[in-house]
């Protein structure tokens, strides 16, 4: 089959926004994937941590992938992003070195927009939140830490509010500096 281009994308410019979850309870990761997906995410990372009380199946990821096909069909975007497999703490802060930003409810911490850069790596922990020695990696690692504001988010809404104002902050960014 054929396509045709029937006009240019002026101005766009992919921004990489990797969203590292912690897995919630229930079904939502679904709602996490959906509207990750909706807000521009380019790679959604089902994050297993210390106090995490879920740990997928392997058929979950293949759900979520489906979840994310479809957020992806119904909000117009270009591409699909990643649904990788659910990868431990200490290989993600690896993986994603220096550019990370790891979220934590702490007002005394920067907001998220001033440390972000580009490609960004969010990290959402659980409903418990992050333990002590994953915080101490977090920044033994070169992670910046960060906070969303003054109200305690659910994990899977924290996942979201994160992945759309880093999308808007690089987005402004992108724009300012081309």
């Amino acid at each position: 089959s054929q396509a045709t281009v029937l006009e240019p994308l002026e101005g766009y410019e992919e921004v990489g926004v990797s969203l590292y979850q912690a897995v919630p309870k229930g079904g939502r990761m679904d709602l996490v994937v959906e509207k990750a997906t909706e807000v521009g995410a380019t790679r959604i990372v089902p994050l297993l941590t210390a106090r995490g009380l879920v740990r997928p199946r392997d058929a979950k990821v293949g759900r979520w992938r489906r979840v994310a096909e479809a957020a992806a069909r119904q909000s117009l975007r270009l591409s699909v992003p990643e649904v990788a497999e659910p990868v431990g703490f200490p290989e993600a802060i690896r993986e994603a070195g220096t550019g990370g930003v790891l979220l934590h409810n702490d007002l005394e911490l920067e907001p998220l927009e001033a440390v972000i850069s580009t490609p960004a790596s969010l990290f959402v922990g659980p409903e418990g939140g992050w333990s002590e020695e994953e915080l101490r990696s977090a920044e033994e690692a070169g992670l910046a830490l960060a906070q969303l504001g003054p109200y305690r988010l659910r994990s899977e809404t924290a996942g979201v509010v994160a992945a759309a104002r880093a999308r808007a902050a690089l987005e402004r960014y992108v724009r300012e500096s081309g």
